[in-house]
């Protein structure tokens, strides 16, 4: 039996698709990080405006603690717009990963599905080399003179 041709081939490309998948993961974990990090700022600023809050409903103002709570809040606030960008460049990244995984996923089925057809011919022709071989030597035992 021949063997397939592209072997090499099938193999560079489950490679890649290996790489594809790795690409993802990190991506899909760089995006979990982000949002995480997202989470906790947004915690931070509802504990800034709780302790805000809390100052405001005193008996006595402090203005000056208020300020830095405010200022604080305004930080958090930045911090959050450059999360949310960042977030949005991470999840753009996952989409573009996906698309290359789902390429290397094709080009890899294309090549298994080759394969899978040329062993299919070469099982075919020497099961058709066999029964003529079979069949010769059939009609040459019973071949009486």
């Amino acid at each position: 039996m021949k063997p397939f041709r592209l072997d090499k081939v099938l193999d560079y490309r489950k490679h890649l698709r290996l790489d594809a998948r790795n690409a993802l993961a990190a991506a899909i974990a760089d995006e979990q990080t982000l949002i995480k990090h997202q989470e906790r700022i947004e915690r931070q600023k509802d504990q800034q405006m709780e302790e805000l809050a809390t100052l405001a409903r005193s008996q006595v103002v402090n203005v000056e603690a208020a300020a830095r709570r405010r200022y604080f809040s305004g930080q958090l606030d930045i911090q959050l717009m450059m999360v949310a960008e960042q977030l949005r460049q991470a999840r753009h990244v996952v989409d573009q990963q996906r698309m290359l995984l789902v390429k290397a996923d094709q080009e890899v089925k294309a090549l298994e599905r080759l394969r899978e057809k040329h062993f299919e011919e070469e099982t075919s022709q020497l099961q058709r080399r066999t029964e003529i071989e079979l069949s010769e030597q059939w009609q040459s035992s019973n071949w009486s003179w």
